[in-house]
């Protein structure tokens, strides 16, 4: 296995345990992350001039995937405020 695997297994094991413990990470803060990071491995993997960037679009690609993932399934954290559908259900 290549190392671009076990480093995006190690991030996202890593932002498991770090989104228990902490309350810096939330939805509103993680979600235009994760959209920007997927949209720049997208460009760099189109883009042909760069070969570091090329080689690395896949890497910074799924990991926009995982983290768009775990913010979807985040709970609002005490800084977020809950919408009122959310509340009604």
């Amino acid at each position: 296995m290549s190392l671009s695997f076990w480093i995006i297994l190690a991030v996202y094991i890593g932002s498991i345990f770090a989104l228990r413990w902490t309350s810096l990470w939330r939805p509103s803060f993680l979600e235009p992350l994760a959209m920007w990071s997927m949209i720049a491995g997208i460009v760099f993997l189109c883009q042909p001039w760069v070969m570091f960037l090329y080689r690395n679009g896949l890497t910074i690609l799924l990991f926009g995937i995982l983290y768009w993932n775990i913010a979807g399934n985040m709970k609002p954290g005490k800084w977020e405020p809950l919408d009122e559908e959310a509340v009604e259900s």
